[in-house]
């Protein structure tokens, strides 16, 4: 997609056909020396690679956020001075006083296949509303209340999945992953557009361009702990639940930031229905590539995959598979985060009681010494 997002024409976000659609795209992506981003100008590194894993899926989409992405040879940032905050930004804008940010774009960035759709957002906020990693912002859907006439609708909470600097690595964007929620009538099967979410399919619809009233940031508990950068995080994730986790690791593998040089260990347990369902899987795979000391990737396909009892294969069931690992790691101070539905919660704290006991140890108490010593991170919805 090309967005015209100032008078200079920008490649920032698109969505590439992959496979044997890849032929599709062989022209070159810039027509330009140097891609002007609102008022920043950087030079292109390397044409997009085509390739996907599941090439083999005609109609599967390698979703580019960023050019840059696909080198190892990290991406300059800027502009530095977010690094030089004591603390998180928090609640800059509120409900009552929002901040007008403006579309960049909106991107399916799931297959033919998935069960549903899920769009990848990137909003221009200008650098007025900074964030940190882990964080969310609140967006307010146009319109009136239906439960206040008169009054505007509710904030809907979503997590970021872009690191501080935004897909655009200068300050300035912030991206959202947003799955439609649409509404099917149990009798007749048939969507009933009265039900269906109000604040994604808005998101989803919108045109580059169009405004979007934001307030935020706001959240603490999912902040990515930088004070050991040599720590081990264990990131377990449901669909859309894996967005703070794609600014984690455009953070610690992606982005050159001076004052954070990443050398532990990222272990990601993501889990959907099938692969068109995956979310930032070529991201994810090249940094498999690129980094194989530092990070690791398993995948819980539940429509695809069978777990030992020859049930579905829920992200639970890949914890309970690397069971010992993650137990070592989380006494050797590893932390783990959560994300997604909160369905997945009572299935993923059985398993790990069930684990618990059968290593001769108290689940209840575990968890008490990791939500003390801070290593435990849960942000479900």
């Amino acid at each position: 997609m090309i967005m015209a997002h100032s008078a200079v024409v920008s490649q920032v976000a698109f969505a590439v056909p992959v496979g044997n659609d890849s032929s599709t795209l062989t022209t070159s992506l810039f027509k330009t020396q140097n891609v002007r981003f609102g008022d920043k100008s950087w030079a292109p590194l390397l044409a997009v690679n085509l390739k996907s894993r599941n090439s083999q899926s005609r109609n599967r989409y390698a979703v580019c956020m960023s050019v840059q992405q696909t080198s190892r040879s990290k991406v300059a940032v800027s502009p530095l001075e977010l690094e030089d905050a004591k603390g998180p930004p928090l609640n800059l804008y509120k409900p009552k006083e929002p901040y007008t940010a403006t579309i960049v774009s909106v991107e399916r960035v799931v297959g033919s296949k998935a069960p549903g759709e899920t769009c990848h957002i990137v909003i221009d906020h200008d650098g007025n509303v900074p964030y940190w990693e882990g964080q969310s912002y609140g967006v307010i859907p146009p319109g009136e209340n239906p439960k206040k006439p008169g009054f505007p609708h509710n904030v809907r909470l979503y997590s970021i999945a872009s690191t501080r600097y935004g897909d655009s690595s200068d300050g300035k964007t912030a991206s959202l992953c947003v799955r439609r929620a649409v509404y099917y009538d149990p009798e007749t099967g048939k969507e009933d557009p009265s039900k269906n979410g109000i604040c994604s399919n808005y998101l989803c619809n919108s045109k580059p361009g169009d405004k979007v009233q934001i307030t935020g940031p706001s959240g603490k508990v999912m902040l990515l702990p930088e004070q050991d950068p040599n720590a081990t995080h264990i990131m377990i994730a449901t669909g859309t639940g894996v967005a703070p986790y794609r600014g984690y690791l455009r953070r610690m593998f992606m982005e050159s930031v001076p004052t954070y040089k990443f050398g532990g260990l990222a272990w990601l347990f993501l889990g959907v229905a099938n692969v068109d369902s995956l979310l930032y899987d070529d991201e994810f795979t090249k940094y498999l590539q690129d980094y194989p000391d530092h990070f690791r990737y398993d995948k819980a396909l539940s429509r695809e995959q069978k777990n030992k009892s020859g049930g579905k294969m829920y992200v639970q069931d890949k914890i309970e598979e690397y069971s010992d690992e993650i137990f070592k790691m989380l006494d050797g101070g590893a932390h783990i985060y959560f994300c997604g539905l909160k369905g997945m919660m009572p299935g993923i704290q059985e398993t790990l009681k069930r684990v618990a006991e059968q290593r001769g140890e108290s689940w209840d108490l575990k968890l008490l010494q990791l939500k003390k010593k801070k290593q435990w991170h849960v942000e479900v919805y």
